[in-house]
């Protein structure tokens, strides 16, 4: 497969070169030409861990991105190329469960923002349609999801101070595909402290399986993690690597691609102090297709496990939204337009 992958990648490289930034690939046009000098563009994903963690779909969320400048991080509309507090983040945020942008790089940069400077960034922040908010960050709930012996899916939140086990249906604004882990609440737990997810007996070695919103198990629990799920599909990982399964339960895409956004903050104890550890999310699977990486090399899968663009055609991409796919080109980004299915 490795071979194949960079057979393609040198193929499509070459066909990028003969077409040139101003033309489109495969059929598809610009609607934002590549003019962007980006460093990178990220999902805007939820603070949980990467086994449980999707990208944000609340209402008014979907459609804005991270970018990276050299000033450090902002928030970018998809839709029409705007940032907004351009530079504002040291290290890529999550949003956390009160809807704030969390990057604790701030705090080990020793940036920190006064009122006056925190309202103007939130002020740009509202300016192109975003409920983000600047903020340290509160810890919000994030849900895990568990199905116990007879199958019966619940949603596990932990908030700073609180442990909840309730029906999916009482949970708002889930994705159409979610991951689970089947098990129980230890049996010697009192109830004197609170649960942790470690308290949790796990069965199936801690696998997940795919399940619908409603619960339905749509596969066995054979993956290692599953994450960034959406009503199309959810990406699932086996040895390491990660695939997609869509709303039949299908693994569309195998699993054989590289995680390779986002972040997360974990204690160093050579350092003795938390450090950032990047590449953790593989990208939502959004309006028919998904980026996927391989030894740095990107690429563009279709549901039918066809290339939308080719290993090599550009030199990164995020996630469709609203028609567009941003992707990064000669050093630029710029938006093209899907073709029509």
């Amino acid at each position: 497969m490795k071979k194949r992958f960079a057979a393609l990648a040198l193929t499509a490289a070459l066909a990028v070169n003969l077409a040139g930034c101003g033309g489109g690939f495969k059929g598809m046009e610009w609607a934002i030409e590549p003019t962007y000098e980006f460093e990178a563009v990220e999902p805007v994903a939820d603070t949980a861990t990467v086994a449980a963690g999707m990208v944000s779909a609340r209402p008014g969320e979907a459609g804005y991105y991270l970018a990276k400048t050299a000033a450090g991080w902002g928030v970018l509309n998809a839709a029409d190329g705007t940032l907004a507090a351009d530079g504002a983040f040291v290290t890529q945020p999550a949003r956390c469960g009160m809807g704030h942008l969390y990057d604790p790089g701030l705090a080990e940069a020793d940036k920190w923002y006064n009122w006056e400077q925190t309202q103007a960034l939130d002020a740009q922040l509202e300016a192109i349609g975003t409920s983000f908010r600047m903020e340290v960050g509160h810890g919000g709930g994030s849900n895990r999801f568990l199905a116990d012996g007879a199958g019966t899916v619940s949603a596990v939140s932990f908030g700073e101070a609180s442990m909840n086990i309730r029906p999916l249906s009482e949970i708002e604004g889930l994705p159409g595909l979610i991951p689970v882990q089947q098990g129980a609440l230890r049996a010697d737990w009192t109830g004197e402290d609170l649960a942790g997810w470690s308290d949790f007996v796990l069965e199936h070695d801690g696998r997940f399986a795919v399940a619908s919103s409603d619960g339905t198990l749509l596969t066995d629990f054979v993956y290692e993690a599953a994450c960034m799920g959406t009503d199309e599909a959810i990406a699932v990982c086996k040895e390491g690597r990660w695939g997609y399964v869509d709303a039949s339960g299908s693994e569309i895409v195998p699993c054989q691609y590289d995680a390779f956004w986002g972040v997360v903050w974990e204690w160093n104890a050579a350092a003795g102090k938390q450090e950032p550890v990047t590449g953790v999310y593989p990208a939502p699977f959004t309006e028919g297709c998904a980026v996927v990486k391989q030894e740095g090399v990107t690429g563009v899968v279709k549901a039918d496990g066809s290339w939308l663009l080719k290993p090599g055609a550009v030199e990164d991409a995020a996630p469709a939204y609203g028609g567009l796919l941003w992707v990064k080109t000669g050093g630029r980004w710029g938006a093209l337009e899907l073709p029509a299915s």
